[in-house]
């Protein structure tokens, strides 16, 4: 049973809240959204963002039903374009609002998370974030749009100097800056003990995350969000605050959801990308099932998918003779993913296993769609696949040579 408790303060600073929350529990929807605009209504422009949510969720439910009957990638891909959708439909009226108001220039964040099907649904958009907290270890789901992380990526600025930036508090996207936005959106895979945090940056600047993780232990989630948002107020409550704190129902097998995080950890194409990075490539990828004597792939046959060993062994046959075996963590089909060209060996389940699944198309897709992302992807995939090219060269030229 989803258990949750929701809170915004307007704090010690500010004369008026330019927060606002949804926590829908019977649909699984949590959103939290900081209004930007001070006299220009930033309370309207957050206001306006958590109403559009409001109004998707009866079809973001239905999505994410739908998932949970058929948990594939395509199902999955069509709950994160809803709510993409959402995010742009709450864009459009934010910027048309303030354009038909003479407000031009109000805007706000956006975090939210939908949950169903074992699964947090995460839509992201400028500096409020969404945490998880998984075996006393809190990550950040989300990657803040803003200039000072711009700025740490680049060197530029240590995160310790980005505490202190006059520029902190300046976002690169958000809600109604445009008509249209780029949000960020991913799926992860809920395991038992999960907390999940949806807040403003009204915490996130005043609390560290040790003190997070400490307050977030508490079993009852009343206590623990509660006890975050008073901690922001104790630590100066310069800003608004908002904390939804959501401790989710997992429904699905741990073994499995940790084979397939460690695999998108370890996956050359995968591992050089930051943790929020690698979340959001998630979708590209699917898993299958396949018992034992199942076949995979055939010789010969063209094929448009690269396959990680999530669970179990296959068999590796060539010209009708087994040459070799993989196991969990190893990969095949990497060239797939670039041409066309027939498979090189049959592929045969020795025990039932679990694969995951990268299919060529949904990768170019992606990286079109995140050319950021993308490009750090094809890089590692070209340099791997020339450094195989390099060792097989060299053998060839020993064999020759003797």
């Amino acid at each position: 049973m989803l258990r949750f408790h929701a809170r915004t303060d307007v704090g010690l600073k500010r004369k008026q809240n330019e927060d606002a929350l949804l926590a829908q529990e019977d649909h699984g929807l949590f959103v939290v959204a900081d209004g930007v605009g001070g006299r220009k209504a930033g309370e309207l422009a957050s206001a306006l963002t958590v109403d559009t949510f409001q109004a998707y969720a009866d079809r973001l439910r239905e999505a994410v039903a739908a998932f949970a009957e058929d948990a594939t990638r395509s199902r999955r891909n069509e709950v994160l374009q809803l709510l993409d959708q959402a995010a742009n439909v709450a864009s459009s009226r934010v910027y048309e609002t303030a354009e038909s108001t003479g407000r031009e220039g109000m805007t706000s964040t956006l975090a939210a998370t939908l949950i169903g099907g074992g699964v947090a649904f995460v839509v992201h958009v400028g500096d409020s974030r969404v945490y998880l907290l998984r075996d006393g270890q809190l990550r950040q789901l989300t990657e803040d749009h803003s200039l000072v992380n711009e700025m740490i990526r680049s060197g530029q600025i240590s995160p310790e100097e980005a505490r202190r930036s006059r520029h902190r508090n300046v976002i690169t996207r958000a809600i109604g800056l445009y008509p249209t936005v780029h949000p960020d959106t991913l799926a992860v895979e809920l395991l038992q003990g999960d907390r999940l945090v949806v807040c403003s940056d009204g915490l996130s600047d005043l609390v560290d995350p040790e003190r997070i993780v400490d307050l977030l232990r508490a079993s009852d989630m009343t206590a623990a969000v509660e006890a975050l948002v008073d901690e922001a107020l104790a630590k100066g409550g310069k800003d608004n605050i908002s904390v939804i704190g959501i401790a989710p129902e997992a429904v699905l097998d741990s073994g499995v959801v940790a084979a397939r995080a460690h695999a998108m950890e370890t996956l050359f194409l995968f591992e050089d990308l930051p943790y929020q990075a690698r979340i959001r490539v998630g979708r590209v990828v699917s898993d299958h099932a396949v018992p034992r004597g199942g076949t995979v792939v055939r010789q010969g046959e063209p094929g448009d998918t690269m396959y990680v060993v999530l669970q179990g062994t296959v068999d590796v046959v060539v010209d009708g003779t087994a040459v070799t075996q993989l196991g969990a963590g190893e990969h095949f089909g990497e060239l797939a993913l670039v041409d066309e060209a027939p498979r090189s060996a049959t592929i045969v389940a020795a025990t039932d296993a679990r694969l995951l699944a990268i299919e060529r198309d949904a990768l170019r897709a992606y990286c079109a769609m995140e050319p950021g992302i993308g490009s750090r992807i094809l890089w590692k995939l070209v340099a791997t696949l020339s450094r195989r090219l390099r060792e097989t060269n060299q053998r060839a030229a020993r064999i020759e040579a003797s």
